[in-house]
Formats: C-alpha cells, sequence, structure tokens
C-alpha cells in the first residue's frame, strides 16, 4: 500500500442526444375503441365518425404488441359503403406510428350506418377493431381535405388541400379551424373566407408542440349551409445532435482518502429549457490498465449522483450542478480504495470517467 499517493483523473466527454418535448397545451387524440388480440392491439381515436356525401371521413388507427420486436403492420377494412373509396395511409404501418383510414363518399353512395372493419395482421397475428360510419345528406356544399395524414417532426412546417365542391352556392365561405395543437400556428391562404374553391392550411409546429396524433377539421359556413372537413395530423417529437457533459473531479485520490465530487457542468444548446435526468458517472479505464499488473479500475469506486431525479437547465446556457442548487454531497463522485494489494502501479494513473445525462424538454 502506498503512505504517499497522488493522482490526477481525466475524463471522457459524454455526449447524448436529446429528446425535447414540452407543452401543457391542447392534448393529443386519446383512443376510443381498442381491440385486443392474441399479440396485437389495434385502437381506433373514433368509435363512430360522420361524413356528408361527396365529403371524407377519416379515422386514425394504432398498433402495438408485446414487447419491442413489433414489425410492420398489413391493415385491411371492410364494411365500407358503396360507392366509396378507401384508402389506408400507410401500409403497412411501422412500428410505432399511427395509419388513417380515409373513406371518400360520393353523391351515389348509400345514405345511414355502416360498419368499417379494420383489420391488422402481423404474421399469424389477426386482431380487428369496428368503428361506426354514418353517411348523411349534404346541407349545400362539401368539403375534403387532402391529403387524409400528414406527419411532422417538432419544429416543421407541413400543409392540407382544402376543396371545396360548392353545388349551386355561389357566395363567400368563412373558414374556422380546429384541432390544431397549442403551440402551433394555422393560416388559410387566399384567406378565411373564399369565394374559390381550393384553399392551403398551412400548419407551423414549434418545438415544444406535444407529439401526437391531432385531427385537423375545418368547418366552412355559408348564409344558408356549412360543411366540414378534417385531416389528421401526427406530430413526432424532435432530435437534437448531442450536448455537451463536462467536469473534473475537485480533488486528488489516493488508497482510502476522501472521494473527489464532480461538479457535472451541462450545457443547454437548444433554444427551449432542458429537463436534464439519468445524471451519473461510469469508469472507462484507466491508462495503465492494459499493462502486466497495470492500475486496474477496480481500485477505484464511483459514487452515485444523489441529487433531484431531474435539472432544469435554461436554453442555450451552461449551468454546473452547484448553480443549480445541488450541494457537494450530491454529486457524483470517485474514490480510490484502499486494497491490500501494491497500488505503486497507480502512481501519476489516468482515470477515464464517462459522465452520463439525458435530456428532454422542460
Amino acid at each position: 500500500m502506498l503512505k504517499h499517493w497522488t493522482g490526477r483523473s481525466r475524463l471522457l466527454l459524454t455526449l447524448l442526444a436529446v429528446l425535447l418535448v414540452a407543452s401543457v397545451g391542447s392534448a393529443p387524440l386519446r383512443t376510443a375503441s381498442t381491440t385486443v388480440g392474441t399479440e396485437l392491439t389495434l385502437t381506433a381515436t373514433q368509435s363512430t365518425v360522420g361524413v356528408a356525401l361527396g365529403g371524407n371521413a377519416v379515422v386514425a388507427v394504432a398498433v402495438s404488441g408485446p414487447g419491442s420486436l413489433l414489425g410492420p403492420v398489413n391493415l385491411s377494412v371492410t364494411g365500407a359503403p358503396s360507392a366509396s373509396v378507401v384508402t389506408i395511409l400507410p401500409n403497412p404501418v411501422p412500428a410505432g406510428l399511427p395509419a388513417v383510414i380515409s373513406v371518400l363518399t360520393s353523391g351515389s353512395t348509400p345514405v345511414g350506418t355502416h360498419f368499417l372493419k379494420i383489420t391488422a395482421t402481423n404474421g399469424a397475428s389477426t386482431t380487428t377493431v369496428t368503428v361506426k360510419l354514418v353517411v348523411t345528406l349534404p346541407t349545400g356544399f362539401t368539403m375534403t381535405l387532402a391529403p387524409p395524414l400528414r406527419t411532422v417532426v417538432d419544429g416543421e412546417t407541413t400543409s392540407f388541400t382544402l376543396n371545396i365542391n360548392r353545388g349551386l352556392l355561389a357566395g363567400p365561405i368563412g373558414l374556422t379551424l380546429s384541432g390544431v395543437p397549442q403551440y402551433a400556428t394555422a393560416t388559410v391562404s387566399p384567406s378565411l373566407s373564399i369565394l374559390g374553391n381550393t384553399a392551403t392550411i398551412t400548419i407551423r409546429t414549434a418545438t415544444n408542440v406535444v407529439p401526437g396524433t391531432y385531427l385537423i377539421t375545418v368547418a366552412g359556413k355559408s348564409l344558408l349551409s356549412s360543411a366540414t372537413a378534417s385531416a389528421y395530423l401526427v406530430v413526432l417529437p424532435q432530435t437534437y445532435p448531442n450536448f455537451p457533459v463536462s467536469g473534473d473531479p475537485d480533488r486528488e485520490l489516493a488508497p482510502g482518502a476522501p472521494e473527489a465530487a464532480i461538479d457535472m457542468e451541462i450545457t443547454n444548446p437548444f433554444d427551449a429549457a432542458m429537463t436534464v435526468s439519468n445524471i451519473g458517472v461510469t469508469i472507462e479505464g484507466t491508462d495503465t490498465s492494459s499493462q502486466p499488473g497495470g492500475c486496474a479500475v477496480d481500485n477505484f469506486e464511483i459514487l452515485a449522483y444523489g441529487g433531484p431525479a431531474t435539472l432544469v437547465v435554461p436554453p442555450n446556457s451552461t449551468r454546473t450542478l452547484s448553480q443549480l442548487g445541488v450541494a457537494r454531497a450530491d454529486w457524483p463522485a470517485i474514490r480510490m480504495l484502499n486494497t491490500s494489494a501494491n497500488q505503486d502501479m497507480c502512481k501519476g494513473v489516468d482515470v477515464d470517467l464517462r459522465l452520463n445525462a439525458k435530456g428532454a424538454g422542460a
């Protein structure tokens, strides 16, 4: 054992991907109908959908299965009324994403109640869910939104095309939008009161929009009649490049001496506040551990971080644990064990540390 031992520590910068997801605004749609099969679960966001002749009915479905190895799932639909066109986007359905069932009606589609049987198949596993479709007569004009599904990543912009079948209507139609996520903005071009037959609905999402599935609905109203058109917007979480974490032990190490604590420094390079969790340190190795009789990593021990489970780093800023209010006693730390073996090989050794942290939207 050493009576007088001094050492220094070297740490490796740890970079972890960040998932920035934050908002307290309009919630994504919740499941309205669920069927659980032997190995698959099929859910629909609406148990009943309505559409006027010439309009387009849409319903979103999602498929999940046990574990995390669910592959693409094929969807099919039966029970749609005659003189209608069924579209499934996307099909097959990638794991973790929803699909939209679109039923475009025509003037010859039978009015009344129909039952859409949606079937999900993955190998030998099959399950179904039923959604009621109510077809009614139009009150004057009809509208559709195309495409029935748009998928964006937080911070991106997308658009839908509104098509109007005016019939005998010649006057202006006033438009209103609903279902747009909070922290997203929606605009209508040429305007919210149109005389033509088409308009563009543009939706710009922000990085703090809650990821999920949203039913975007455009309501049109003229002097004597009204109509609606809907489509789905799927918002995926934004992923960012790695963010830097750094720090140095605050004292030299010696066998049996007090631990060296690490006041970790976390940089948030993003434009929104970042919640940091899973803070920790691991030993990657020593610079002599490959030599015969070298200073192996089992001469050292890591003391876990003991502060708050989550910390918030302001946007475009760097904060240390101490600046975030974490006491030194709760910082992650490293100490050298006082073993019965000869530890002369540990004199002046570099210990490579890996600092860990996970970032998400505040």
